[in-house]
């Protein structure tokens, strides 16, 4: 079997899914299987770039859902909006653990801070 490279027209689908995609479900029916919500942040030395960075928390499992933001922050810690593109994407959670990349778009190291939501 040989893999095939996709085209750029070809979009993305569905392959599978938590929750069955019928408009009829209800509204408890679609978010009524969230047991626990957990949020907690951190501080990060300075970088600029790319990097795979690793969160230890026990709370994630390998079927959690894990939303995570990433803000600039200045000397006393406050999260601010600066001029520097902050992206956080490929967001992998693990067993106690949950991976992602982070993209830190400027010339010079930036302290950072991250918000971590985890759903289960």
């Amino acid at each position: 079997m040989t893999a095939v490279e996709p085209s750029a027209s070809q979009v993305p689908q569905i392959a599978h899914s938590s929750q069955p995609s019928g408009h009829t479900a209800s509204l408890a029916d679609i978010g009524g299987n969230v047991g626990a919500v957990w949020r907690a942040w951190w501080t990060w030395s300075p970088g600029n770039g790319t990097f795979n960075l690793q969160l230890p928390w026990n709370v994630i499992g390998i079927d959690s859902t894990v939303v995570i933001t990433a803000s600039e922050i200045d000397s006393n810690g406050n999260r601010f909006v600066g001029a520097a593109p902050f992206q956080i994407s490929s967001i992998a959670p693990g067993n106690g653990v949950v991976t992602f990349k982070i993209n830190i778009g400027w010339n010079s190291p930036l302290p950072m801070r991250t918000d971590v939501l985890v759903f289960n």
